[in-house]
């Protein structure tokens, strides 16, 4: 199998911790430039976004969430849904607003510049990023050992990412919660090597 990802994608950065949770630790990474149009990443997936899975028998499959789902039916042990699949999921859903925020603040960027951030958009998309992180801080998940389910990574994902991204932001809530569990989990091997990096 091989996993088309770049190195910032916090959607890459959840299939990957995924298929290394679930004992896929010899996979291929390619690494692609999604902004470059690399012909590599157009010819696995028209759309040109992080990740694209290629599987052993062709199959190719996009959206980290959709690579979850097909990890779920193909390998069930370790479960990344958990023992509490609903609180689980329905942490995931929160986790994800906040990296789609984040996501669209920088696209956003691209195509005005930093002004964007105090649009009438910027602002929507700062908030939502807030909110989310506190919703996630009120419902952060206990962990102790072995897999950690998949509210807890995209919790995960999502902090490192917007302290990644906006690591001198004024309007960054304080965690003390999710940066525990974001240093619980940091020393697995997952998280370590799939760490976003410039």
């Amino acid at each position: 199998m091989k996993l088309l990802l770049n190195t910032t994608s916090p959607y890459a950065r959840i299939a990957r911790i995924a298929l290394e949770e679930k004992g896929f630790t010899d996979l291929a990474t390619e690494f692609v430039d999604p902004w470059a149009d690399d012909p590599r990443l157009l010819e696995a997936n028209t759309a040109a976004r992080v990740p694209t899975l290629v599987t052993d028998d062709g199959l190719v499959l996009t959206e980290s969430l959709l690579i979850v789902l097909w990890l779920e039916s193909e390998r069930p042990a370790p479960s990344l849904l958990g023992v509490q699949r609903r609180a689980a999921l329905a942490r995931a859903g929160v986790a994800m607003g906040v990296i789609d925020a984040a996501v669209h603040t920088l696209i956003g960027r691209k195509i005005t510049d930093a002004s964007f951030d105090d649009s009438p958009v910027g602002l929507r998309r700062r908030r939502s990023i807030v909110q989310g992180l506190l919703r996630l801080e009120a419902d952060a998940p206990a962990y102790a050992s072995g897999t950690p389910d998949l509210g807890a990574i995209t919790a995960v994902v999502a902090l490192d990412y917007v302290r990644f991204r906006f690591p001198q932001a004024a309007w960054m809530p304080a965690l003390p919660r999710l940066e525990r569990l974001a240093a619980l989990l940091a020393p697995r091997a997952s998280f370590e090597r799939s760490r976003p990096r410039a």
